[in-house]
């Protein structure tokens, strides 16, 4: 893909990398939905009853391969281009959710490899190069434009997935599903060929402060972010964090029928679930953008804490549904914050050029939490079982360690960010 124009005028450039930045959101908005799964595997769990068990594993694969598939993506456009990947993703997301569609009544596997793989793999690649594709037309605004586009990401559940829960009870889900892949490709396929690269020299164009020191070479910049210790304690945190939200988000309905509610509520909270995920990335990104790193990662911390010991008591007591809902609401406000600083951090930490394949690397924390959490259910059985309090209090005390890791990774960062200040000149 060509790069856009470096003499495009600032008043220009504003107004197209809003309309950029909308385009992305909505983008986001229809490749969310592989967070519904949970409304997805109810009308697929009636049809195949002896799938049950496997169901809320299909999620986790989905996660592990959403991340991976995130680093082949980084290649691709490194190598090629944004478009290109975004077509490639686009053909993944429709093969995998048509196959789901037709191919499920061969066996469990087909759910595992065609949406756990397939699909969530589509969504994976399209996610990395959109956000590598937008987020530098904001140079001024990294937390903010990270952060409403994920809220489309979040969202998803609640708008389309509450819309496709709708489709479930008038026509086959199978069907459903198709229209997913026709409408998914379409858009992404649009986008590929509509959003342009940013300019060269848009922060200087916008006469933003620092636009010159920040093209400086620094060596602390430049370092492989594998190689960075600040990397690994920032890991330990994302990955924590991320295990709690992605047991309750793959569980949310099941887990509100086990506390007695009925199945419309269950889908209701779901949205609701959705609803906070989204509204989250854009308060994170906001408070990213005034405070910085380190503070959203305590508060996140703080508040997976809580809402594990609370999700812990939902089920110890009988009636304590509220406390489910509440919690499982305000576990979404730490695991939105997640992605939003994985590509802040990324951004600000390391190179620009190397954006795409960092964030796919700093994203792969949720695969780590997905595995972290299959084990766990392995372990000590289902989040919504009678081990339930077992599994939400193991969670709550990976909690305790990501709070502990955020005062270590705080220190390791203020002089990394002070060393590559001094390095620029700024």
């Amino acid at each position: 893909m060509n790069a856009a124009s470096n003499d495009i005028a600032p008043a220009a450039i504003k107004s197209r990398r809003i309309f950029y930045l909308i385009f992305a959101t909505a983008t986001l908005l229809v490749l969310g939905l592989i967070y519904a799964w949970s409304i997805f595997a109810s009308p697929i769990g009636k049809t195949y009853p002896h799938y049950g068990p496997l169901l809320p594993q299909v999620f986790q694969v989905s996660m592990f391969a959403f991340c991976v598939s995130a680093l082949f993506g980084a290649q691709i456009i490194k190598r090629a281009s944004a478009r290109l990947a975004i077509i490639i993703a686009a053909a993944l997301l429709g093969i995998g959710f048509v196959l789901t569609a037709f191919a499920s009544g061969l066996g469990a596997w087909a759910l595992f490899l065609f949406y756990g793989v397939f699909a969530a793999s589509g969504c994976g690649i399209a996610y990395n190069a959109i956000i590598s594709l937008v987020n530098p037309w904001f140079p001024d605004k990294i937390g903010f434009c990270s952060g409403v586009q994920m809220m489309g990401f979040g969202v998803s559940s609640l708008v389309f997935g509450s819309i496709a829960n709708a489709m479930f009870g008038v026509m086959d889900w199978s069907l459903v599903f198709v229209i997913i892949a026709v409408v998914g490709v379409a858009v992404m396929v649009l986008l590929a060929f509509v959003v342009q690269p940013a300019p060269a020299n848009l922060a200087a164009t916008l006469g933003l402060k620092g636009a010159v020191s920040a093209a400086k070479l620094s060596p602390t910049k430049a370092q492989g972010i594998l190689s960075t210790r600040v990397f690994w304690v920032y890991s330990l945190w994302a990955t924590a964090v991320i295990a709690c939200g992605l047991t309750v988000i793959g569980t949310a309905k099941q887990g509100a029928e086990a506390m007695g509610l009925d199945p419309g509520l269950g889908a209701l909270l779901v949205g609701l679930i959705s609803t906070m995920n989204g509204l989250s990335r854009i308060i994170n990104g906001v408070i990213f953008d005034r405070f910085g790193l380190a503070p959203v990662m305590t508060l996140s911390a703080v508040l997976a804490i809580v809402t594990m010991v609370g999700l812990a008591f939902s089920f110890i007591s009988a009636t304590a549904a509220f406390v489910y809902i509440a919690a499982a609401i305000l576990v979404a406000m730490p695991y939105g914050s997640v992605p939003v600083m994985a590509s802040a951090y990324a951004r600000q930490r390391y190179n620009a050029a190397d954006f795409a394949k960092n964030l796919g690397i700093a994203n792969c924390n949720i695969a780590t939490a997905a595995i972290v959490n299959i084990v766990i259910v392995s372990l000590f059985g289902s989040p919504v079982g009678e081990n339930a309090p077992v599994v939400y209090g193991i969670l709550a005390a990976l909690s305790v360690v990501s709070l502990a890791a955020t005062f270590v990774f705080r220190k390791i960062y203020a002089a990394d960010l002070a060393q590559i200040a001094e390095e620029v000149g700024s």
